[in-house]
């Protein structure tokens, strides 16, 4: 699936233009990369994203969200980010365990 800008944007109801895409895509890449090392330290990102689309993506426009609000996360992570890590990082380790993380299949 993965996030992308106009896509973000289009749900936040922000308005568009060159500097605010540039500025929610970088604040997704920094999402995506911050998601990728509260789950694991054995995937990849393009693997979280392929095997866990909707958790992964979920996680990422919940973290994109906070920091396009607040970037220094004053008051830390929301609750919604929390609860979906926790899933993700559940999800990654029963399919680790299982052997089938690394199988290519897609979250069910």
């Amino acid at each position: 699936m993965a996030v992308t800008a106009s896509e973000l944007m289009d749900e936040l109801h922000i308005d568009t233009d060159d500097i605010e895409t540039k500025t929610v895509q970088s604040l997704i890449d920094s999402a995506k990369e911050i998601v990728t090392h509260s789950v694991t330290d054995y995937l990849t990102t393009e693997q979280l994203e392929t095997k866990y689309p909707k958790l992964f993506d979920l996680a990422t426009k919940n973290l994109a969200t906070s920091m396009y609000y607040d970037r220094e996360l004053t008051n830390g992570t929301s609750k919604g980010f929390q609860m979906v890590i926790v899933h993700l990082s559940t999800q990654v380790a029963i399919d680790m365990k299982k052997g089938s993380v690394y199988d290519g299949s897609n979250e069910v």
